[in-house]
C-alpha cells in the first residue's frame, strides 16, 4: 500500500437522510483516482485525545457514495459502535481514510443499467450512476431499492434523484412503495435481455438475487459484497468469501472484491 493512500482529512458535514442513514462528506482530495466500487478505511487519526473519545480501534470498510461537487461522499448507516461515533462528530474533526481499496465495477457498454440495493446497500450507486452517466449519456439508468419501512428510506432529491431514469422503492411492510422484497420487484418489465445487473445489500437478499439472475440467464452481474474487515487490505484474513469452484476455497474480498460475480460466490 503507498503512502498516498493513507490521508488524514477534516470531516466538513455530516447530513441525516433517513432514521440513521447520514452522508459523511470530506473535501476531495488533490489527485485522488477513485472508481466506483472501491472503499476506503475510517477511523481515528490515533490513539487519545479528546477528538478521538470513544472511537472505535480498528477502522470500518465505508464504500465511496459519490465524488462530486469537491466533495468525497460517504452514505453510512449507524449499525454499530464505529458508525455510531462518526455520526457524533462536528464538522472539523480529523478523521483517517486509507484508500481507495478493493476491485471496483467494470462499466460495461449497455442500453440500460439496472441497480438493486437492499438497505445501506444503496451506497456505491450514486457515483457508479455518475460515472455511468458522463461515460454512456443515452443509456437509462434505473434503481430498485428496498428497506423495512418507510422512515428507513433514503430522501433522494435533486441532483442525486437526477443521476437516475427510474426509481422503484419497495417496503417489507409495504409503508412505502411496492410491498414486499427488492428481489420480488423483478418481475415483468424488469426480466428484459441486455441489462447491465448491479447489486449491493445484505447476504440474503444477495443470494435470492442470484439464483433469480442465474434463472433468467443473466450474464456478468456484479455484486458489491459487505463483509467484516479489520484492514483492508489483506493482512488481517478476515473477509473471506467461499468460492463456487475451487481452488483456492476462498476469496479475499478486500482484495479480490468488494465487486464480485454472484455466479462465482457459493452463496
Amino acid at each position: 500500500m503507498s503512502q498516498d493512500a493513507v490521508r488524514t482529512l477534516p470531516l466538513v458535514e455530516v447530513e441525516d437522510v433517513a432514521a440513521g442513514t447520514y452522508w459523511l462528506r470530506f473535501a476531495l482530495p488533490a489527485g485522488l483516482d477513485c472508481e466506483p466500487g472501491h472503499f476506503f478505511m475510517l477511523s481515528a487519526p490515533s490513539a487519545g485525545g479528546a477528538a478521538t473519545m470513544g472511537a472505535p480501534f480498528l477502522g470500518r470498510p465505508l464504500s465511496i457514495g459519490d465524488v462530486a461537487g469537491g466533495r468525497l461522499h460517504f452514505l453510512v448507516r449507524a449499525l454499530g459502535r464505529a458508525t455510531a461515533w462518526f455520526r457524533s462528530l462536528p464538522s472539523g474533526t480529523p478523521l483517517r481514510l486509507v484508500g481507495p481499496l478493493g476491485r471496483p465495477f467494470a462499466l460495461p457498454e449497455r442500453p440500460v443499467h439496472r441497480m438493486v440495493a437492499g438497505g445501506i446497500g444503496l451506497a456505491p450507486f450514486f457515483y457508479l450512476a455518475r460515472r455511468l452517466r458522463h461515460r454512456q449519456p443515452a443509456a437509462r439508468i434505473e434503481l430498485l431499492y428496498g428497506e423495512r419501512t418507510a422512515d428507513a428510506h433514503a430522501r433522494l432529491a435533486g441532483p442525486e434523484r437526477d443521476l437516475f431514469d427510474l426509481v422503484e422503492r419497495c417496503t417489507d411492510d409495504g409503508s412505502l412503495g411496492q410491498p414486499g422484497t427488492v428481489v420480488g420487484m423483478l418481475d415483468g418489465p424488469f426480466e428484459d435481455a441486455g441489462a447491465a445487473w448491479y447489486a449491493c445489500g445484505p447476504q440474503p437478499m444477495l443470494r435470492a438475487l442470484a439464483a433469480r439472475l442465474e434463472s433468467m440467464g443473466v450474464e456478468g452481474a456484479q455484486f458489491s459484497l459487505e463483509e467484516r474487515m479489520a484492514c483492508g487490505f489483506g493482512v488481517c484474513q478476515a473477509c473471506i468469501v467461499p468460492r463456487r469452484d475451487p481452488p483456492p476455497a476462498y476469496r479475499l474480498l478486500c482484495m479480490e472484491g468488494p465487486v464480485v460475480d454472484p455466479r462465482e460466490v457459493a452463496w
